[in-house]
């Protein structure tokens, strides 16, 4: 399971990364980031799949909800806080638990309980992250699975689900490196498909 740890307290950076440990190589943490402008720079730049994010709410510059709103690609997340009236909102946005600082190893290990069962679904189910977009003021929620397709328009992209498509400032090679290769297949340089919903294939049909 491969993680990253933002949070800018020195203490609870220690205290997840303590417990990490406890699991031996079943957790790689691959960074630790002080605000979301590192991560998200990471994030950006990293070829691996974060499985899951602890993650901290108040934050110098960007707070941790603004960082969950503003991801396309959500993995799962264990927010690490010392306040309780971030939770509603936090669960709203899909996050899969709360911990409250200080908190015991005990109740740490019960979040990654949580996350290890929901990867085990994951796998055989063939589902992957949750997908966040908004529109019109709204924030949808999509499993990445009922993507239809992805259209390239220069820096932004497109993506189609179920007769509907979103607007996303992202390059389609950003987002192709964070697609499972078994499931979405780039057809074209401005195509990425989603293997799973090809119904039939025109072998007339060439691409440029």
């Amino acid at each position: 399971m491969n993680c990253i740890v933002i949070e800018d307290d020195y203490l609870s950076q220690q205290a997840i990364v303590r417990n990490c440990q406890m699991y031996g190589v079943e957790i790689k943490i691959l960074g630790i980031f002080e605000t979301v402008e590192e991560a998200e720079k990471f994030i950006n730049d990293c070829t691996i799949k974060i499985d899951l994010i602890f993650l901290d709410i108040v934050l110098p510059g960007k707070n941790g909800m603004e960082f969950i709103a503003d991801l396309l690609i959500v993995p799962y997340i264990i927010m690490t806080t010392a306040y309780d009236s971030y939770a509603v909102k936090a669960f709203e946005l899909n996050v899969i638990d709360y911990l409250k600082k200080p908190f015991i190893y005990r109740r740490f290990a019960q979040s990654i309980q949580k996350v290890k069962k929901l990867i085990k679904l994951d796998e055989d189910n063939g589902s992957s992250e949750m997908l966040i977009l908004k529109n019109k003021g709204t924030i949808l929620r999509f499993q990445i699975n009922d993507i239809d397709y992805i259209e390239s328009y220069s820096d932004y992209i497109k993506i189609f689900i179920k007769n509907e498509s979103f607007l996303h400032l992202i390059a389609l090679k950003k987002i192709k490196q964070r697609l499972s290769s078994d499931r979405f297949i780039q057809i074209h340089r401005r195509f990425i498909i989603n293997s799973n919903k090809v119904s039939a294939i025109n072998a007339s049909f060439g691409f440029n």
